[in-house]
């Protein structure tokens, strides 16, 4: 008698361990997605702030050597 039930308790116990880790599992696939799909978003906005730093150290050589030319300064005229 108590080793049928041993044996139930023991297969139920066997039961949930495997319904947690089969959830745990599910949430650790979820978080890795959201975690790799932040971390590509972070990196696209990035690459979008050192193009916009690269276009302004650009602009800002161009404007030095154009002073240093001796020409006067101009504002958006060709």
């Amino acid at each position: 008698m108590f080793s049928v039930v041993s044996i139930a308790l023991v297969v139920l116990a066997i039961a949930g361990f495997g319904l947690v880790l089969f959830r745990v599992l599910k949430l650790l696939r979820t978080y890795r997605a959201t975690a790799s799909m932040v971390t590509a978003r972070t990196g696209d906005r990035v690459g979008l702030l050192r193009a916009r730093f690269a276009a302004l150290r650009v602009a800002i050589a161009g404007r030095r050597r154009h002073r240093r030319d001796g020409h006067a300064a101009q504002y958006d005229r060709p």
